[in-house]
This record gives C-alpha cells, structure tokens and sequence, in this order.
C-alpha cells in the first residue's frame, strides 16, 4: 500500500514537531512556580509568612528565588524524595558576567547552607519541604 505524498510530508512534519523542542518539564509536579506561605524553623518559630513575598521557581535544571526586589538563580538537581540547590548566583540583567555566590547569600529565602530539601509533600498546588536543619517550609502553587 503507497502513502501518497501529502499524507507522508504531513506525518514527517508531526514527527519533527514531536521532537524538535527538547525543552520539556523534567521536575515533574515540582516545576513552575511557588509562594512560600509558611516557615518554621526546629523549635517551631514562624521565620516567614506569606506576607515576607518568598517565591520558588523551577524548571528544567534550574530553580531561581525571590524576594521583594532581591532574586537569586541556582542549579537543580531532583529525584523523588528531595532536590538539592547549588552554584547561586545573582541574577543582574545589564551584566553578563553573573558569578557563583556562597550558599549563604540563600539563607534569607530558606535555602539551607547545604541545599537539600527533602520533599514531604507535593501536589499540584501544595508543596512542603523539610531541610536538614528540620525547618519546614509550606508552600503553594502561584
């Protein structure tokens, strides 16, 4: 049985629009961006609040931070059970020589100096995070 010409030129072109763009969503339901809305520290002290305007980005490998006019990018690295964030930088627009920051410069967003947060709850529009620190972070979808 011949395909005629059109039918073949129109499957080929699906099958390049298939896969012609490798920029998919790799983290899952972790990717997209989130608003921190509680974070509490080992004793249960209330470090941040919604009202603090502390947000998570993720996608592809990467992960950026916000907080009010303040915005670090990171590297990602995800499995299952946790994600950890590394090689911060400070996002400046007008200066392409960005450098990798000390993990310190996270601390304000709840980043832990080791950047691991294990990963209790995940769900389209809730996520909660435990460092080893034993702070836990809430969180949901923007």
């Amino acid at each position: 049985m011949r395909l005629s010409n059109g039918i073949f030129i129109a499957f080929v072109a699906m099958l390049m629009a298939m896969t012609g763009c490798d920029k998919w969503d790799c983290n899952g339901k972790l990717d997209g961006m989130w608003q921190l809305t509680e974070w509490r520290d080992v004793a249960g002290n209330v470090k941040a609040t919604k009202e603090d305007m502390i947000f998570f980005s993720f996608q592809l490998q990467m992960a950026s931070f916000q907080r009010q006019e303040k915005e670090m990018r990171t590297s990602l690295q995800v499995n299952s059970e946790e994600f950890r964030i590394y090689d911060p930088i400070i996002y400046n627009s007008t200066n392409s020589d960005d450098e990798v920051q000390p993990m310190s410069v996270l601390a304000p967003f709840g980043v832990p100096n080791d950047g691991v947060f294990k990963i209790q709850v995940l769900t389209g529009s809730a996520m909660v995070l435990k460092t080893n620190n034993q702070d836990v972070l809430t969180f949901r979808k923007y």
